[in-house]
């Protein structure tokens, strides 16, 4: 019931804050073993951390379905959103042995949080499982351009902490929009707005 009173707008505000994560997500994974390498980080190090990191994202999907049941979708998205800049945005400052470690382990735990919190929040707006089905194709628009964006970055000579900040403010950007999503169902579902 509550469904058939969802604004046609909130599904099409879902899919561009996925295209505005995938634009961080496509971005960061394209340029970090590239950016790593000209760092004072070990190469050897960073290899082992792409692989090592990988096991997070199970861990990461556990964790988010856990969460999810005791509080919702919409604050631990946001919130994850959030923590998703501050880790990506601190490699602005310089990368080492350390924080890229801890920037690899972190985006991969929260990478999954995303996904499984963005395609429950699609398929608890939309029943019809349209927009579910351009999921796929907003994660791919965000993965073209993100890394097409963090290449002009480079070509304009600056740097890879310019395209870790532009990852940041993807993320954030998104988070601004489910934001407004929540604020606007809050005030009128509020049992959608902080839907499991």
């Amino acid at each position: 019931i509550e469904h058939k009173h969802v604004p046609a707008y909130v599904p099409w505000l879902v899919l561009v804050a996925v295209v505005f994560t995938y634009i961080n997500i496509g971005a960061y994974w394209t340029y970090i073993e590239l950016a790593s390498l000209n760092s004072e980080a070990s190469p050897d190090w960073v290899s082992k951390m792409l692989v090592y990191t990988s096991v997070f994202s199970v861990i990461g999907c556990a964790v988010a379905t856990l969460i999810s049941n005791r509080f919702g979708l919409a604050r631990p998205l946001l919130a994850t959103l959030v923590f998703q800049a501050v880790i990506v945005g601190m490699l602005a400052n310089g990368i080492n042995n350390i924080n890229v470690m801890i920037s690899m382990f972190s985006f991969n735990f929260c990478w999954i949080f995303v996904d499984v919190y963005q395609s429950a929040t699609v398929a608890n707006v939309d029943h019809s499982g349209r927009f579910l089905a351009l999921m796929p194709g907003a994660q791919g628009l965000g993965q073209i351009v993100g890394p097409n964006l963090a290449a002009s970055i480079l070509a304009a000579g600056l740097g890879y902490n310019s395209i870790f900040m532009m990852c940041a403010a993807a993320s954030l950007f998104a988070m601004l929009v489910y934001l407004v999503m929540y604020l606007q169902l809050k005030k009128t579902i509020p049992a959608l707005a902080d839907a499991s």
